[in-house]
């Protein structure tokens, strides 16, 4: 019988993931120690221990860690299919995963050791009679419990991310400025005028908080919604131009640099993976090549 999930756990004293990527089921991200800056699509939200990401399939993203530590973390993938049938009326274990649902939660110290034991059991390898359905129940209990925990902790992420950091609350006013204007004017000098800013001293403080420069963020951003119009069925050229590219060339290589394929070849897959398989939405994603949270 096929695993129900799989699970890794990483510690890497220096980690930075270049291309985004995202997978066709869904990944918890449980963080365990260090600090890390986690791109999700056009969102950036600061991972330290105690962050888990709820992350649904086909979303896009991206981690940097930066100095403070090693950088430790469980990853779970598991297809919500073969989670879907466990689920009731009453418990939807697939709640959370929600594209419209909060996706990162902050846990204190207690409700984070209660998780990472939860997380040991998923990983207990011991062979014994009754192990491979003790770790399938002790899976279907973290998902339990990561549903409650969604309904009380989860709130919009820009929230607590002016609570937890001073240094990101300085720059978080220009990631949602470039967020919401992909296709502006989002030249470096640009940016910084629009703040008030030196632009070196606007690359230095951004730098220092993020853990990636800001016109890597940009780019992020702008790949991000041509990837969108891709998926809908926009041309290479009109996606370009959609999401703030005006030349084309420009934008090939720009994606292909973020995303580890072209933009032709990354339609191409979309609906050759993911569109056309038999029972799959058209909006969710396919699989790309990845190096799963590692």
């Amino acid at each position: 019988m096929k695993d129900l999930f799989q699970i890794v756990f990483h510690k890497d004293p220096v980690w930075e993931m270049e291309q985004f990527h995202f997978h066709d089921g869904a990944e918890i991200l449980f963080v365990t120690g260090g600090t890390a800056t986690f791109l999700r699509e056009a969102e950036m939200i600061r991972a330290a221990r105690g962050t888990v990401l709820l992350i649904p399939g086909g979303q896009l993203h991206l981690s940097v860690a930066l100095p403070e530590g090693e950088y430790a973390r469980h990853a779970v993938h598991f297809d919500p299919a073969a989670v879907r049938p466990f689920c009731s009326g009453a418990t939807d274990l697939l709640a959370a995963f929600d594209r419209t649902a909060p996706g990162v939660l902050r846990l204190g110290e207690e409700k984070t050791r209660e998780l990472e034991q939860l997380f040991a059991a998923c990983q207990d390898r011991l062979e014994r009679f009754g192990a491979d359905l003790r770790r399938d129940l002790a899976f279907l209990e973290l998902l339990i419990r990561l549903g409650e925990l969604n309904r009380e902790e989860g709130r919009p992420a820009e929230d607590r991310e002016a609570e937890q950091d001073r240094d990101f609350g300085r720059v978080s006013p220009v990631i949602r400025y470039i967020r919401e204007n992909p296709a502006g004017n989002l030249s470096l000098e640009a940016v910084a005028e629009k703040f008030f800013y030196n632009k070196h001293y606007l690359c230095r403080i951004f730098k220092a908080a993020a853990g990636i420069s800001v016109g890597k963020y940009i780019a992020a951003v702008r790949i991000r919604h041509a990837a969108e119009f891709l998926r809908n069925g926009s041309s290479v050229q009109e996606s370009g131009l959609k999401a703030g590219f005006k030349n084309n060339s420009n934008f090939i290589s720009t994606f292909h640099k973020v995303m580890d394929v072209s933009p032709g070849q990354y339609r191409l897959q979309y609906r050759q993976n993911f569109a056309s398989a038999a029972g799959r939405t058209v909006d969710t994603g396919a699989a790309l090549p990845y190096d799963a949270e590692r």
